[in-house]
């Protein structure tokens, strides 16, 4: 009688080890160490182990997103390299971007919709080189983003509370719906 081998164990199991050895905690979340290790090394073992393990892998964890590239050229974290590759730029669902209000975004409105429209989760975190100086408008590239799941808009905001409910909720809302446009006291 043989052995069990991994592959012989029921796809869900392997799924929680391919998760505990391929997820980093989101970049919101505070962590006084820093991220723990992962191990993508798993996804060289074999070909039926590189097609389920990069499922988690690409699909679970947030990514870095460029600053002026949106999702090309995304990475999981500053200290590792970016990924070029399309079809598993095509698997990543989360995103992380870092937006300077004070500054050109070298983007467009149609990129960032184009980027980002139906992701799983969009986490934009706002700053500015000097508290209160700036107003939302970089914000507005933002707008015609639809159909996110999870959207969270936080950092330099304090300025424009009602202008980031607005946002995050004309991004959670469907593919195609039109909103109406923010004003201010809605």
């Amino acid at each position: 009688m043989t052995g069990l081998t991994f592959l012989d164990l029921p796809g869900e199991i392997r799924n929680q080890i391919y998760r505990q050895l391929l997820l980093l905690p989101s970049l919101s979340t505070p962590r006084r160490l820093g991220d723990p290790p992962i191990y993508p090394e798993i996804l060289s073992v074999c070909r039926k182990v590189y097609e389920e393990a990069k499922q988690i892998l690409y699909g679970c964890n947030t990514f870095l997103a460029h600053p002026n590239l949106l999702n090309g050229l995304p990475r999981l974290r500053l200290y590792y390299d970016t990924i070029s590759n399309t079809s598993l730029i095509a698997l990543m669902t989360r995103y992380h971007i870092r937006v300077r209000l004070d500054c050109d975004p070298n983007f467009s409105a149609h990129q960032a919709e184009k980027a980002f429209t139906g992701v799983e989760e969009l986490v934009i975190e706002v700053f500015q080189a000097q508290f209160g100086s700036s107003d939302h408008k970089v914000l507005r590239l933002f707008e015609r983003i639809r159909g996110v799941k999870r959207v969270k808009v936080y950092g330099s905001v304090s300025a424009f509370p009602e202008y980031v409910s607005w946002l995050e909720d004309t991004m959670m809302s469907p593919v195609g719906s039109e909103v109406a446009e923010f004003t201010s006291g809605t």
